[in-house]
């Protein structure tokens, strides 16, 4: 029985890491985006608008997905994301190959083409949000659980590489992207709805009765070693493990602070709380305690980590989503063609993705050695990402070759794959496992409001340089004007100040404890 449920885990497990590796598209926006312009007729802002919005119900959705992966299960938002992303991608090939490309009828099309992406988006968060949510509850006794959750996010991560190098082999040659976008409407559909057949949310019980018997098997070597002999021995052994283990769930409750920064266990505050007894103790319900919503609402460290993703990952990003745009801006001056053009930006994309995916799968096991060996608290690390992205924002705002892009992707994959694995492992462990999926839900709020501000003000300043450019030149070469690093560098001069104000806010997250303790003692 329980190698049967030990392969059910393992399965369940590759299920969401499947699911993930499928799930994570939306980056492949900096893939197709310029097609917009091209194709359709876009200007950068109004292609941008369409990525922002893309963002924004991404990550809008994240508080809904979570809840429903608790309340009816991951199995059938899993098989919803499937289905949503299967209709906008489809949509977005259909309206590629179909529209009309006349520039003056493309602002007819910006609605539409945003409320497609916008399904691709939501899609791809509620994929995310049901793996997420099924591993860090799956995980929640576990000493891996950075590793455990750093897997499948390193895979969301590299989904974009996979892809992009996917369209850069077989889709590179098309005219536009419309037989690509098809080929991810059909993969999208499938991956997810064979994942769902196997995801799996283990209850509390059942993961209470396994780490039981875990302690259980790891004591009986102890006792055997130092001669007890016996059947009282291996009772008071099973009991204490039991007790451990029953007792796990209360004691990370009564371990966390309340608003006043005081420990919410008036136990152990009494310090007679005692972990080791031999007697089963079942946590006893707390009706005054008020619900998750509030109390996570009221936590300033909710507030402080809210804020540093805003303004950590906007100018992220901005520069994700418009890689593509910088690439032919720089490339304009040398002799490549438009598949090499193509095939270059592919590149970067693919360079951000698995830097990304290597980032979040290191990071993931380092954070739990940093934590664990150290006894460092996670957000020292978050602090560390926040510096990196400072510097690559200092870096774009300055590029001068194409090559610097290349050096770009990796700094900002390594930057957002460390900040996207730390964060959601430090919600885990501040407000619990079993409430991940509304916590990192309200979080996850962040990266769109950041990434919508950052976005607009990439297109703003494009327009506005591609403008400038246009003045100076007489009206027959009107068509033939070309962005350079001008039209983007003043925006990331914009994103750097956002991106000082993120490493302070994740700075706040790292001392917020100390404050709320010394607060504590005051009062």
């Amino acid at each position: 029985m329980e190698s049967h449920e030990q392969f059910s885990s393992t399965l369940s497990y590759v299920a969401t890491c499947m699911s993930m590796l499928c799930g994570g598209t939306t980056s492949l926006f900096a893939t197709y985006g310029s097609s917009f312009g091209e194709v359709l007729g876009f200007t950068q802002y109004e292609t941008n608008m369409v990525a922002s919005l893309g963002d924004y119900a991404h990550y809008m959705s994240a508080p809904l997905f979570g809840y429903l992966t608790l309340r009816i299960g991951p199995r059938r938002v899993t098989q919803a994301a499937g289905v949503l992303m299967f209709v906008g991608y489809m949509g977005l090939s259909y309206a590629f190959d179909r529209l009309p490309t006349q520039r003056n009828q493309a602002s007819h099309y910006v609605a539409t083409m945003s409320l497609l992406f916008a399904l691709v988006g939501v899609g791809s968060k509620a994929a995310y949000m049901a793996a997420m949510a099924t591993t860090a509850s799956n995980f929640r006794h576990s000493r891996f659980a950075g590793i455990a959750l750093g897997v499948p996010l390193s895979l969301y991560g590299l989904s974009t590489f996979v892809f992009s190098s996917v369209k850069a082999h077989w889709f590179e040659r098309d005219a536009g992207p419309a037989r690509y976008l098809l080929c991810m409407a059909v993969v999208s559909l499938i991956a997810h709805l064979l994942a769902s057949g196997f995801v799996k949310l283990r209850d509390s019980a059942q993961l209470a009765v396994v780490g039981a018997k875990r302690r259980r098997a790891q004591s009986a070597p102890r006792a055997g070693a130092k001669g007890v002999k016996g059947d009282d021995a291996g009772v008071d052994q099973s009991s204490s493990a039991e007790a451990i283990e029953m007792t796990e769930t209360r004691r990370r409750r009564m371990t966390t602070s309340d608003p006043d920064g005081e420990t919410s266990s008036p136990e152990l505050r009494r310090g007679s709380l005692d972990l080791t007894q031999s007697t089963p103790v079942r946590p006893e319900p707390t009706p005054a305690e008020p619900p998750i919503f509030q109390r996570f609402s009221r936590d300033p460290t909710a507030w402080a980590l809210l804020l540093g993703l805003i303004c950590f990952s906007g100018p992220g990003l901005a520069f994700v989503n418009n890689c593509g745009t910088m690439v032919r801006a720089m490339a304009h001056t040398t002799t490549m063609s438009e598949e090499q053009i193509g095939q270059y930006k592919d590149r970067i994309v693919a360079t951000q993705s698995f830097f990304s995916f290597a980032s979040r799968l290191s990071v993931g096991y380092f954070s739990d050695v940093w934590r664990t060996k150290l006894r460092l608290p996670r957000a020292g690390l978050l602090v560390l990402a926040a510096v990196l992205m400072i510097y690559a924002q200092q870096m774009a705002a300055q590029v001068a070759r194409l090559d610097d892009l290349r050096t770009l992707a990796v700094l900002i994959g390594v930057a957002m794959g460390s900040a996207f694995t730390l964060a959601p492992t430090i919600t885990a462990e501040t407000w619990g496992a079993h409430n991940f999926g509304i916590c990192w839900g309200v979080i996850t709020l962040g990266p769109a409001i950041g990434g919508h501000v950052c976005n607009l003000v990439f297109g703003f300043s494009w327009d506005e340089g591609l403008g400038r450019i246009a003045a100076h030149m007489s009206p027959i070469d009107s068509d033939r004007v070309h962005c350079d690093s001008s039209c983007f560098a003043p925006a990331f001069v914009t994103n750097t100040k956002i991106a000082y104000a993120g490493l302070a806010f994740f700075a706040a997250v790292l001392l917020m404890p100390r404050i709320l303790h010394v607060l504590g003692r005051k009062n």
